[in-house]
C-alpha cells in the first residue's frame, strides 16, 4: 500500500529479502513529535500503523511502515543543545576519540548527518581545530547556521555527497549519532559516505543498540522516526555487502544502550578489532535473531498498560486531573501504547519550545511545570522514564506536598512521599 503521507515496507532495508515476518504489533499513532499551535490544529489528526518487522533472512529489525520524512521532520522540535546547554561529557570524550586515533592529517574535516542544531561538530569545530559541516533535514539547520556551524538543510546520499566533495574537499571523518536508524535508503545513504570520505577516513555511527531495547524494555524508541532497530550481526554484513567495514565496536551508555561503531573503507589502514565478534557472540548468546525474541516487550507493553490503568482510571472517573511530564517522541509512543490519551489533562515539559502548543492527535496542552501548583494534579505519569529522578528532584515541592509521580519505566511504580 502507498499513500501520499507513508507507505509498507515490503522489503529488508538491509539485504531486500521479501521474507519479512510480524514480530511486535504496536499501536497505531501519530508523527511523535507533531505538537502544534492552535493555529494549526487542523494538520495533526493523521494515524499510522507501526509494527516490528524482522527479515528471515539476515534478521535485520526494521518498521512496518516508512512515513514520508518531510512530514517528520518538518516538525522537529528535538534540539539537544536546547534541553542540554553542555555537551555530555560521554560524547566530549567519543568527539577527542575520534581526532586524537584518525585525526593524522593536518587541516582536518568532519561531515555530520542528521547534524540537528550542531552541538556535537560545534565542539569539533571550536575545541580540536576541526573543519566542519552538518547536513540537517529540519529547520534546525537554520539554528545551527545562526551559530556559525555550517550546516546544509537536505538528507544526505550520493548525490548530496559528490556536491560537498565538489566544494568541500573529502572528509576525515562522517558522523551520524542517532541518525543512522532514520535512514529511508541506506544503501545510497553508504554510497555517500564511501564517495566522500577520503581512503583512510573514518565513518562513525552510534544509533540506540536493538539489543538493548529488546533486553531492557525501552518502549520509547519505537518511533516512526526510528525507521530500523540494529544490532551488530546483520549490520557487519550489510557494510560489507558495500564494501565498507565495521573495525571496531563499542557499547555506550548513551539513552539506556547504544552501539557506536568505526567503518572503514573495505581493507583499510585499521586494523579489525576483536571488539566485533565478541559483541556479535554476545548477541547470538542473547538469541537476537529468533522471531520470540520481542515476546518479553510484548508482555511488557500490556503488564505496565494494565497497572498505569488500575491506579489512575478510578482517579479519572472522579474528574481527577492527571498530568504527564515528558514530551519527547516517545512520550508519545507510551501514550498511545499505553492508552493514555483520554486521561490526561496536559503534559509538562521544561522546554520552551514545547510549552503552549498541542500534542499529536489528542490535542492535549503543554504547559510549563509552573503550571504544577495552581492546577495540583492527583498524580503525574513519567514520559521520559531515563530522567524520572532528575524529574522528581527538580518538582520535590509538589512531592512533599503530598503529589504522586508514576514510575511506567523499569518497572510500574507509585512515587509518593
Amino acid at each position: 500500500m502507498k499513500t501520499n503521507k507513508f507507505i509498507n515496507v515490503k522489503s529488508c532495508k538491509v539485504c531486500n529479502s521479501s521474507n519479512l515476518s510480524k514480530v511486535l504489533e504496536l499501536s497505531e499513532s501519530p508523527i511523535g513529535d507533531k505538537y502544534t499551535s492552535k493555529e494549526n490544529i487542523s494538520q495533526s489528526k493523521d494515524l499510522f500503523p507501526l509494527d516490528i518487522m524482522m527479515c528471515e533472512s539476515c534478521k535485520h529489525y526494521q518498521n512496518s511502515v516508512a512515513v514520508d520524512p518531510d512530514l517528520i521532520y518538518n516538525v522537529y522540535l528535538s534540539r539537544p543543545s536546547t534541553t542540554n546547554p553542555v555537551l555530555s561529557d560521554a560524547f566530549k570524550e567519543y568527539a577527542n576519540y575520534l581526532v586524537a586515533n584518525f585525526g593524522k592529517d593536518e587541516n582536518l574535516f568532519a561531515v555530520e548527518a542528521g547534524s540537528n542544531d550542531g552541538a556535537f561538530i560545534n565542539y569539533m569545530q571550536e575545541k580540536l581545530n576541526v573543519k566542519v559541516l552538518g547536513v540537517e533535514p529540519s529547520d534546525l539547520s537554520k539554528q545551527a547556521n545562526k551559530a556559525n556551524i555550517l550546516t546544509i538543510k537536505n538528507y544526505f546520499g550520493l548525490n548530496l555527497a559528490k556536491e560537498i566533495k565538489k566544494d568541500h574537499g573529502p572528509a576525515n571523518f562522517f558522523i551520524a549519532n542517532h541518525t543512522f536508524s532514520n535512514i529511508v535508503d541506506l544503501k545510497d545513504f553508504v554510497a555517500g559516505v564511501r564517495h566522500l570520505l577520503k581512503p583512510n577516513g573514518v565513518f562513525s555511527m552510534q544509533t540506540h543498540y536493538h539489543k538493548s531495547v529488546v533486553e531492557k524494555n525501552l518502549i520509547e524508541n519505537f518511533t516512526h522516526e526510528h525507521l530500523s532497530g540494529f544490532y551488530l550481526k546483520p549490520l557487519k554484513s550489510f557494510f560489507e555487502k558495500q564494501n565498507m567495514e565495521i573495525f571496531d565496536a563499542k557499547i555506550v551508555a548513551a539513552k539506556s544502550g547504544s552501539i557506536r561503531c568505526f567503518i572503514q573503507n573495505k581493507n583499510g589502514p585499521n586494523k579489525i578489532l576483536p571488539s566485533v565478534n565478541e559483541i556479535i557472540k554476545m548477541e547470538e548468546e542473547f538469541l537476537m535473531d529468533q522471531k520470540t525474541r520481542h515476546d518479553s516487550v510484548k508482555d511488557f507493553i500490556q503488564n505496565i498498560k494494565k497497572q498505569i490503568h488500575e491506579f489512575i482510571d478510578p482517579l479519572v472517573k472522579n474528574n481527577k486531573k492527571i498530568a504527564a511530564f515528558g514530551t519527547s517522541v516517545g512520550a508519545t509512543t507510551f501514550c498511545f501504547n499505553y492508552d493514555l490519551g483520554k486521561s490526561i489533562s496536559f503534559f509538562l515539559d521544561d522546554d520552551k519550545y514545547r510549552q503552549n502548543l498541542l500534542s499529536p492527535y489528542y490535542h492535549i496542552p503543554v504547559l510549563s511545570p509552573v503550571e504544577i501548583y495552581k492546577i495540583k494534579p492527583s498524580a503525574i505519569i513519567i514520559l521520559a522514564p531515563l530522567y524520572a529522578d532528575i524529574i522528581i528532584n527538580k518538582n520535590s515541592k509538589y512531592f512533599n506536598e503530598g503529589g504522586v509521580f508514576i514510575k511506567i519505566w523499569p518497572k510500574f511504580e507509585i512515587v509518593k512521599k
